[in-house]
């Protein structure tokens, strides 16, 4: 499975770009540090999932995934953010997010919910 990891803070990032390469049979297509670089690595590189953090210097990760929401793409998306509040939660559900994990406590567990994961068919933004 193509994974692309949208975190702004590099040691987070590097932790789930580790996380994710020791998974059998996935591989790290993309990284993303901002909205704007998020939205542009994922319509390049059309992967099968992506961590996604909400909260990015140029915006939140909520825009990343309406925006692939209304592409059309069937991409299996791990939400992570530092504020799991219930509302946002239900935002990010109602959009598509499989899971919407706490950022401080799971990184490991966003790795398990990849590999515990569907292989959707992506279609390209």
């Amino acid at each position: 499975m193509n994974v692309f990891i949208v975190e702004d803070a590099a040691p987070a990032r590097q932790e789930l770009v580790e996380l994710v390469t020791e998974l059998p049979g996935f591989k790290v297509v993309g990284q993303a540090a901002s909205v704007q670089e998020a939205i542009e690595g994922i319509e390049k590189t059309g992967p099968e999932a992506v961590t996604l953090d909400i909260s990015l210097p140029d915006g939140s990760g909520v825009e990343v995934l309406k925006h692939i929401r209304r592409c059309g793409a069937n991409i299996f998306i791990v939400v992570l953010t530092g504020n799991p509040y219930d509302s946002l939660r239900a935002t990010c559900r109602r959009l598509g997010a499989a899971a919407v994990l706490d950022k401080f406590n799971g990184l490991t567990q966003a790795a398990e919910v990849l590999l515990a994961g569907q292989r959707p068919n992506p279609e390209s933004c």
